[in-house]
């Protein structure tokens, strides 16, 4: 036997021994593919299933049910749907495991193949590491422990898979693929931990931390929140220089090219590829995070008070002035309910500040923000950030500005609610005055990149697609270049959108936004749109390892595999000829018990307990080493 066959075998018998497996799902006696709206199936010759798609449905494609209505799928860690495109043009196919409860969030994935390619898309069980052993109500949050024998309630339960949508994302354009085999691998990890439903209450221990477990990095006191610190400020000591190779001040190219420098950020194409330019006229590519600033582990307290093992006295001297109040109901979730509303709130992530740098804490958190942003490698301060930070004019930063509060197109809604109506005098209005009280401060700022204006709006849901488009961008860009001229027009996060918005966005925006909650950036504009840059506004990836009981919408198994799909990611956005940026969603991890909307996702650069994710970390400095070389001389 020569060396390979024996490492094959030796891995083989490895994978064995940890009781690894594969399954096959479909073709097979417990399986049954049907047709999803606007779609028909048919066999091909090769043994596959060809689906063809129309252009009504918004996720057309086929969908793979349980014969006995839904299955157990606990003992699986991977779930492996082998597809081909029978276009000749590219696409992207989705994969979607639902339960009882279609809006529950599943396991997920996609693969993006070129014209008449194989491929397979892969997604992660996504199991958490506890279950209860009997069913056990508990409210406002997307992911959290279930029953054995629980459905999931309001989420998803994978004892209770009922199927898997295989589908596109509608582009407007009738298409197709065919899928030949859908798999289950069990990868030999530890079954759930079971804990008892009866003790489970209280779960919240004073740092904001699930009690009932351990992991790297958790904290137990204060000594240990202590040396955090005290570890950080020794690792900044040595890691504090950029490591952007040859950076100017604003993080740019100073190595690179040198263009013309107008003072402020603006765009240019450069040997066949978008860029921005910075203001001393250097080619600077947007490698940022989103929500830099305190507050992001804000949740609910009122309704769910026995969830938590400790809070403060309001009046607390010290931790009192953490509570706050919530008077609007919620756009989704638990908190949506008008019973539950006023609801009072807790930050316990900003109460470990409080623990972690004294009184004087904010000031020092602000100072650290800026130092870590650059020992990161990160030079952008994205969208939602808190002002108080990027006013120092020490990091790059985007401004963000919405049309909220205007009156609102009737024919339309969505997600995140109808489209606020731009034909109505009050959109110019509102954006107007939202500009003219920005400029006060940031009219002359050459540390300001650019506008975002509103984010993810409802465009596939509004009947007249293209007269609201153009009317929408085009007063957002009159209104911004009047109050806002030195800055750039980045657009509106598009998060789905059909080829008419993407072509009026190019038409009007400086840079065409869009959030991608994707493993891979493949959003490109229209062949027949106006050449324009893109800038990711939104991506992120989340693990299970840590204590924290949701992925967010792209699941990794743990820390490392996070990393790699985030230098994955980014190095595809900077071999992307239109990318010139791109923005992690976000600086701090969820709540474990969840925002307002129920959102508790583990997708943060740091915990709870404002420790740095290592692995993260390490990610974003390997990609910002070579980012400028890699996007300019193209080496991979």
């Amino acid at each position: 036997m020569n060396e390979m066959k024996k490492i094959a075998c030796l891995l083989s018998c490895a994978a064995a021994a940890m009781g690894a497996w594969s399954e096959t799902l479909w073709p097979g006696p417990d399986t049954v593919m049907r047709a999803q709206s606007d779609s028909t199936i048919a066999p091909l010759a090769d043994g596959s299933l060809g689906v063809t798609t129309g252009v009504k449905a918004r996720w057309p494609g086929v969908r793979m049910d349980f014969v006995k209505s839904e299955a157990d799928l606990s003992r699986f860690g991977r779930f492996v749907v082998a597809v081909s495109n029978t276009t000749d043009t590219p696409c992207a196919v989705h994969l979607s495991l639902k339960g009882r409860n279609l809006q529950g969030q599943g396991p997920g994935g996609y693969v993006v193949l070129k014209p008449h390619a194989t491929g397979e898309i892969v997604a992660y069980a996504n199991t958490l590491p506890w279950e209860l052993d009997a069913p056990l109500k508990l409210e406002g949050m997307n992911g959290r422990p279930t029953g054995q024998d629980s459905a999931g309630g309001g989420g998803f339960n994978i004892r209770h898979t009922t199927s898997f949508h295989i589908f596109f994302m509608q582009t407007g354009k009738a298409s197709g693929f065919s899928v030949q085999r859908v798999s289950a691998d069990g990868d030999g990890a530890p079954p759930p931990k079971v804990l008892s439903a009866k003790t489970f209450l209280p779960f919240v221990d004073r740092f904001g931390q699930f009690m009932h477990d351990d992991w790297p990095g958790k904290v137990h006191d204060e000594t240990e929140l202590a040396r955090t610190k005290t570890d950080e400020d020794a690792w900044l000591a040595t890691n504090e220089t950029s490591p952007i190779p040859e950076s100017d001040r604003f993080g740019g190219w100073a190595g690179g090219p040198k263009l013309k420098a107008t003072g402020f950020f603006r765009t240019e194409k450069v040997n066949g590829k978008w860029w921005l330019v910075d203001p001393e006229g250097h080619l600077f590519f947007s490698h940022g995070v989103d929500c830099v600033g305190i507050g992001n582990g804000t949740t609910g307290i009122g309704f769910r008070e026995k969830y938590f093992a400790w809070t403060p006295a309001k009046d607390d001297p010290v931790f009192g002035r953490f509570w706050g109040k919530c008077t609007r109901p919620a756009a989704h979730g638990f908190y949506k309910d008008p019973t539950h509303v006023p609801y009072d709130t807790f930050s316990f992530a900003n109460a470990n500040l409080r623990r972690k740098y004294g009184e004087k804490w904010q000031s020092e958190y602000i100072d650290r923000a800026h130092r870590r942003l650059r020992a990161w490698g990160l030079n952008t301060i994205a969208n939602w950030s808190w002002s108080a930070i990027y006013s120092l004019r020490r990091t790059p930063y985007t401004l963000g500005l919405g049309t909220y509060g205007t009156p609102r197109l009737k024919d339309s809604t969505g997600w995140w609610g109808a489209l606020p109506d731009p034909f109505n005098p009050a959109f110019e209005k509102k954006l107007r005055e939202r500009a003219r009280d920005a400029a006060k401060t940031m009219r002359d700022d050459p540390w300001c990149i650019g506008v975002f204006v509103d984010n993810e709006l409802s465009w596939n849901s509004e009947a007249r697609m293209k007269e609201v488009s153009e009317q929408y961008f085009s007063t957002v860009r009159r209104v911004l270049r009047e109050e806002l001229p030195n800055h750039l027009y980045l657009g509106c996060r598009i998060a789905w959108g059909t080829d008419v918005i993407y072509r009026a966005a190019a038409r009007h925006c400086d840079v065409v936004s869009v959030n991608i909650y994707k493993r891979q950036p493949i959003d490109n504009l229209p062949p027949d749109a106006v050449d324009k840059p893109l800038i990711n506004g939104e991506f992120h990836f989340g693990a299970l390892d840590r204590g924290l009981f949701h992925t967010g919408l792209v699941a990794t198994r743990n820390q490392n595999s996070r990393a790699q799909c985030y230098r994955d990611f980014v190095n595809a956005c900077l071999d992307h000829p239109r990318f010139v940026g791109t923005h992690w969603f976000q600086w701090q991890d969820q709540a474990l018990t969840g925002r307002g909307d129920g959102e508790n996702y583990q997708i943060g650069f740091l915990n709870v307990a404002d420790a740095p994710y290592p692995e993260l970390v390490q990610a974003a400095r390997d990609v910002a080493s070579g980012m400028y070389k890699r996007r300019y001389g193209d080496q991979k």
